[in-house]
This record gives structure tokens, sequence and C-alpha cells, in this order.
């Protein structure tokens, strides 16, 4: 079962920058580290409703980031396209979890794998992100393979949850920071 990390508020302005191309320009560039030209490449040929899902995997890197100071691999970094994401992957999980994540098609079907592998820069710690935004909910066939991930793993899978800001008008600060806010109501109890 995942362990929530809380729900956060984002700015709707925040997304259409981030729609807009504004935003991915400015984090890609901010954040070498967490995005590289893959990412790029991928968040700004998607236009379709895909693109809603990015913005908030993107902002929950960064928010990993600044609050914790890890680095995650964004977009697909179980495909074997992805060189530097792989060779990342093999240096923080065990193979048996790397094996699992990038062949768990064969059992699981279409379920994708957590939205990020997050670790410390060092490689000494590291966990899975899954990330909802708006009305999203984790489906039961990703909670089974999450829960088949954590066995192998002995790590629990954490989630972060994202909704819009209902207090403020949209503002147009030009931070790279995410503009999020945590809410204690969501804390589990």
């Amino acid at each position: 079962m995942p362990e929530n990390l809380g729900t956060f508020e984002y700015r709707e302005s925040q997304r259409e920058r981030f729609h807009s191309h504004e935003l991915i320009d400015e984090w890609y560039k901010a954040y070498p580290k967490i995005f590289d030209a893959q990412d790029f490449a991928l968040a700004v040929h998607q236009n379709d409703a895909r693109m809603r899902y990015h913005f908030f995997e993107w902002l929950a890197a960064v928010m990993l980031y600044h609050t914790h100071g890890f680095l995650s691999l964004v977009e697909q970094y179980e495909k074997p396209g992805h060189k530097r994401k792989q060779d990342i992957l093999s240096r923080i999980v065990p193979p048996d979890v790397f094996d699992l994540i990038t062949n768990h098609e064969s059992s699981f079907g279409g379920v994708q794998c957590p939205d990020l592998p997050v670790y410390a820069p060092d490689f000494s710690d590291w966990f899975f992100c899954e990330v909802k935004g708006d009305r999203d909910t984790l489906k039961p066939e990703p909670r089974r393979f999450f829960e088949v991930l954590e066995k192998a793993s002995r790590k629990s899978v954490r989630l972060i949850d994202f909704k819009v800001a209902n207090d403020q008008p949209p503002s147009r600060s030009g931070k790279a920071e995410p503009e999020a806010k945590y809410d204690e109501a969501a804390e589990p109890k």
C-alpha cells in the first residue's frame, strides 16, 4: 500500500505555463540533474491528454528536490532507450528490482511503473513515488504491481497528490521553484 506523502496545491497558472512550454523550458534549464534532453523532448512533443500528467510528475520532481534534496528520474525510465536513466536505475535498485521494473509487462500487462524513482545524489537512499493530480486515483492493477514492487524492494511506494489551489488568484511569478502548499488535512491519520 503506497505511503502518502501528502496533498499539495498548485496554481492553474503553473499548469498553463507548463502547457505553453514556458515552465518546461525553465525547469529543464534550472534542474539539469533531474531533466535531460529526452525528458524535454517528450514533454514538449506530447500535446495531448498525457501532457497534463507530465506537469504533475515534473512538479513533484522539483518539489522533492527542494524539500529532500533528492533527484528523480522522469519519463519512461524503465525503457532501454533511456541509457542515462537505465544506468542510474541499475545503481540505485537491487538487480532483481531492476529486472522486475524493466520486464514487468509479461506479468502485469500494460501497467506502468511508479512515476518517479527518487534518489539521493550520492545514491545512498532511494524510493519510488507515484504522483496523482486533480481527480486521478490509483487503480487496482497498478496497486497490485506496486505491492509486488514494494515486497521485492523492501521499500514502500510513496504517493504525492496535487490539487488546484482555490485560495489565491493565479500568479505569474517566473520563479523556478514550484509554488506548492502542503495540506495538513490530507495527512493520513
